[in-house]
């Protein structure tokens, strides 16, 4: 898993939680393992842009069914900044 993502969305969820979130496993899910619900979860991912430059979610597809767990998150970040790189290129 790609550290610096994994990195930033330790620090976004401990943000998002007010509790310290560490120990980001590949199966670990959003809603089963930090109890975010929708709402909560919107929010990570606002705060998520906002910490890593290029990154942006498509606001018709920023649900939490697509990419519920830390992997599926974590590929879907590494393909965005990978196209938003290859933009600026």
């Amino acid at each position: 898993m790609n550290t610096t993502i994994s990195t930033a969305i330790a620090e976004v969820l401990t943000e998002v939680l007010e509790r310290p979130v560490t120990d980001l496993r590949p199966e670990m899910r959003f809603d089963r393992d930090f109890d975010l619900d929708s709402y909560m979860f919107v929010q990570f991912l606002l705060r998520l842009e906002d910490k890593l430059p290029g990154l942006r979610f498509d606001p018709e597809t920023i649900g939490q069914a697509g990419f519920n767990t830390m992997e599926n998150l974590v590929q879907h970040v590494e393909a965005s900044l990978a196209r938003a790189e290859q933009a600026h290129a």
